[in-house]
């Protein structure tokens, strides 16, 4: 009997431990595109209400948009009306900002739309005065509703749009050459003028170059931007009111591997970006981007990295964890790159690998979108995903003479705390913390950092009650270099 109750123990280890190994990214839906459930036209993004509550951005062959509103969508059912599928699309339907009466925008090459829980729909648009249009989906459709918000962004062509928690909404150009706002942070919608006349609270000047999606932290303390000319995101600390510093040290760049099997002339560069909260996961759509035919064959790419905010590092070195493949999934699915079965995709693949975009609903689930495919996809992960605790600010671009960990702040603390570390030298470095027993329970920093002054924030919520010790590393201790340095303190987290 013994032995049976232990074979049985063993088995059932081996059992948890195989399904963590094939925990994975799976598509759970993809509106199939055919009526009447496709987008009806090349589909530039996506915003999410709610799970199976979302919109569609599309774009017709005139750069001319609408937008298709979802609800309680899967693979076949969900799409509110048939306006603009496929054929309508080319004889030119599109849609209209108004406010019933004189004032009217179209929607014009329109790049990003961001949705919000309450159903509020921001639009990235490219009419003349580049406004930021809001609208509202309705139960039916997509509509402008009073106050009847909108707000002109200035002559550059405007490519992302996100807002926070507090409702500050901030813009990104397309372009930043000859222009020093290529930024722009507004304050939330219910302050706009009605005569549609104000001006940024915040804006923020970038190297020359291209540049792409946005996307913030929810309190707003952390600004992410794509940079396609160097195929990189940029992040910036601080706030809307107080404005933004760059973080040197965040880094997440594309490479050499970072490629197509068909061209090495269109390259995949980071397009929108996400914020997932709570687990303080920053997502990155990266792709081949554009709508011209050049672009025809480079679907082998496509790809979502789930980074640290922190850091910019994956947050697994697990692929199958860090990467939502898209394009290998639909090899996977349909045999190839750009395959779809007598003409339509199968209900869980776009059978076109052109991702945009990506967005969320409340309980975690991913959503992007297939730009060839016509078609939105669900994504769920069938491990848990990681949850990063730590935040990381550089408080003083001055250097300190010496190596230095600082007592935590509070101490006690609940749940949170901060602790200082200065870094007289640049090196590789870890922030851990231990049980009373020795036991590590979390890993702060283990990455390269420049010298300087930083706060580290860590949110023991998760924890019991108790005395915790933390232990700065830099470099190689043991070789009692200048350049090393290792320090052990205590705090106590009491609830």
């Amino acid at each position: 009997m013994k032995y049976s109750i232990l074979f049985l123990a063993v088995l059932s280890l081996l059992v948890m431990a195989s399904g963590t190994a094939m925990a994975q990214w799976q598509c759970l839906y993809a509106t199939i595109d055919d009526t009447p459930n496709g987008t009806g036209y090349a589909t530039q993004s996506v915003g999410v209400i709610s799970e199976n509550m979302f919109v569609a951005l599309v774009m017709t062959p005139n750069v001319r948009n609408y937008m298709i509103p979802y609800a309680k969508a899967d693979s076949v059912l969900g799409r509110i009306n048939n306006v603009g599928y496929g054929g309508a699309a080319t004889s030119g339907v599109y849609q209209t900002w108004s406010d019933g009466a004189f004032d009217q925008v179209p929607l014009l090459n329109a790049t990003k739309l961001f949705a919000r829980p309450d159903s509020t729909i921001y639009v990235a648009n490219n009419d003349p005065e580049h406004n930021i249009l809001v609208f509202k989906f309705t139960g039916d459709t997509v509509k402008a509703v009073p106050p009847f918000r909108r707000q002109p962004t200035g002559a550059k062509s405007i490519f992302g749009v996100a807002v926070d928690n507090n409702g500050y909404v901030y813009v990104s150009n397309d372009t930043s050459i000859g222009v020093t706002d290529d930024i722009k942070i507004y304050k939330p919608i219910s302050q706009w003028s009605d005569a549609h006349t104000d001006l940024p609270l915040r804006t923020i000047n970038l190297p020359d170059g291209i540049y792409k999606g946005i996307t913030v932290s929810p309190n707003g303390s952390s600004l992410y931007v794509s940079d396609a000319t160097n195929r990189r995101i940029l992040k910036f600390t601080g706030s809307p009111t107080t404005g933004y510093t760059q973080v040197p040290s965040f880094s997440f760049q594309l490479g050499a591997a970072d490629t197509t099997l068909v061209t090495t002339t269109l390259l995949p560069i980071p397009i929108h970006l996400g914020y997932l909260s709570p687990n303080n996961i920053l997502f990155a759509a990266v792709d081949v981007y554009g709508s011209s035919s050049t672009t025809y064959g480079t679907y082998d790419y496509g790809r979502i990295f789930l980074l640290n905010p922190n850091t910019g590092a994956r947050v697994a070195s697990d692929s199958s964890l860090s990467i939502i493949d898209v394009a290998k999934w639909n090899l996977k699915m349909t045999g190839g790159y750009n395959m779809r079965t007598n003409g339509i995709t199968p209900g869980n693949a776009s059978g076109y690998t052109s991702t945009y975009d990506v967005a969320f609903d409340s309980k975690g689930f991913v959503y992007s979108q297939s730009y060839f495919g016509w078609t939105v996809e669900k994504w769920k992960y069938s491990g848990t995903l990681p949850t990063i605790t730590t935040s990381v600010e550089r408080t003083s671009g001055s250097i300190p003479e010496s190596f230095g960990l600082m007592q935590n702040y509070p101490n006690p603390f609940n749940p949170t705390t901060n602790i200082e570390i200065r870094l007289s030298n640049s090196g590789f470095v870890t922030l851990t913390v231990v049980d009373v027993l020795g036991r590590e329970v979390a890993t702060l920093l283990n990455e390269e950092r420049q010298a300087g002054i930083y706060r580290v924030t860590w949110d023991a919520s998760k924890l019991p009650s108790g005395v915790y010790f933390y232990t700065l590393r830099v470099g190689d201790a043991s070789t009692s270099s200048a350049r090393s340095f290792v320090e052990t303190m205590k705090m106590v987290l009491t609830k």
